[in-house]
């Protein structure tokens, strides 16, 4: 199930209890970057995400306020028990993100209990996220994401 929230394309599979989000386009203000980020939180904290990819294609350098933001506000939220594993896509020129990702999960690492891995692509990520499935579950998933992308450079639903 593919679903559009605000600036965030998200790939949802409850049969897999996975998780797929990328910004689709760059947030144009906190508030906006705010209202994308919750739309995910709310479905984590359903409790029904264990397996999470989160590629940061698209998102431009976390400012310093949304930092703390994600801090404060927005971790809390996501750590629940379910969340089991998070894999993070990371850009070629994505070194900051990655270090401010890291930075995050070092200062939650109190109440974040899942593993976090870093990748340079989705396909590796859902390798590892999927690992004990069966491969055609991992194909039709990126071929559903691909197809998305492709027909309208941003994600419907």
């Amino acid at each position: 199930m593919l679903l559009h929230l605000h600036d965030i394309c998200l790939q949802y599979v409850p049969e897999s209890a996975l998780v797929r989000l990328q910004f689709h386009r760059p947030p144009a203000d906190m508030a906006a970057f705010q209202r994308s980020v919750q739309g995910v939180a709310q479905l984590i904290e359903q409790n029904t995400v264990a397996e999470s990819l989160i590629d940061l294609h698209g998102l431009p350098d976390l400012t310093i306020a949304q930092q703390l933001w994600i801090a404060t506000h927005w971790l809390p939220r996501i750590a629940v028990p379910a969340v089991q594993h998070a894999a993070f896509i990371i850009p070629k020129n994505g070194l900051y993100n990655q270090m401010t990702v890291e930075m995050l999960h070092r200062a939650a690492r109190h109440f974040i209990s899942c593993e976090v891995q870093f990748f340079h692509t989705p396909h590796a990520a859902l390798d590892w996220l999927l690992s004990f499935q069966d491969p055609s579950t991992q194909l039709a998933l990126e071929q559903e994401w691909d197809e998305a992308w492709a027909a309208s450079s941003r994600c419907v639903g």
